[in-house]
């Protein structure tokens, strides 16, 4: 569960950095299909909450 957290850590701050969307704008749904659907959504969604406290 790290390694996504920190995953997802790096994909909101690269999302902020690029000007595509507000850091708190990001949601688990956001990054499900910018992945591609590559990791499971109650994953994704467990380690989002875990990086926004």
């Amino acid at each position: 569960m790290e390694s996504l957290t920190s995953r997802i850590s790096e994909f909101m701050e690269n999302e902020a950095r690029s000007c595509s969307m507000d850091f708190g704008c990001v949601m688990p749904e956001y990054v499900f299909r910018m992945w591609g659907g590559n990791v499971p959504f109650d994953e994704i969604e467990k380690a989002w909450f875990m990086v926004k406290g």
